[in-house]
Parts: structure tokens; C-alpha cells; sequence
């Protein structure tokens, strides 16, 4: 876990060789989100103490695969002489 502060907002970013980064915004829930848990219950509250809730939470991102890249011109080094060198 890293720890962040709850009560401004931070940006979750992700990378991957091949793919086009993403950055996804999270920030504290508004006043009056109540937030479910998978078992359906709120998690609100954690026994009798408040808990800082973000959003969105779980964060997720699905990275879109980068472009391929592209073409490059190819100098042509140095020009070829149409005569021979000389003997």
C-alpha cells in the first residue's frame, strides 16, 4: 500500500512499454456518496470510526496499445562518385 492523503485530490498514473500511458484522476468521495462494498454492505465505516472513502475506488485503467511508430527517412550517407577513384 502507499499511503496518500484523503482529503485532496491525486493522480494515479499507468505505463507500459507498447502502450499509451493513462492518468486517472482520484479524489475524496462527495458528501452524501454512500459507497458498497462487493458484499453489498457500506463502507462508510470501519467498526465504530469513520473512514476516508476516494473515488473512484478501486481505480482502473485499460491501456490502448500505442501507435506503431513512424517511418524514418534514411540519410543517404555520402553521395557516390560516378568516376572511379583515381590509380
Amino acid at each position: 500500500m502507499i499511503p496518500v492523503p484523503a482529503d485532496q485530490s491525486f493522480t494515479v498514473s499507468y505505463s507500459l512499454n507498447g502502450y499509451l500511458p493513462q492518468a486517472i484522476q482520484v479524489g475524496p468521495r462527495a458528501a452524501g456518496e454512500v459507497a458498497y462494498d462487493v458484499a453489498g454492505g457500506t463502507t462508510e465505516m470501519y467498526g465504530n470510526v469513520a473512514v476516508a472513502e476516494l473515488t473512484p475506488n478501486p481505480v482502473y485503467a485499460q491501456l490502448q496499445p500505442a501507435p506503431p511508430p513512424a517511418p524514418t527517412r534514411k540519410g543517404r550517407g555520402r553521395a557516390k562518385s560516378k568516376t572511379p577513384p583515381p590509380r
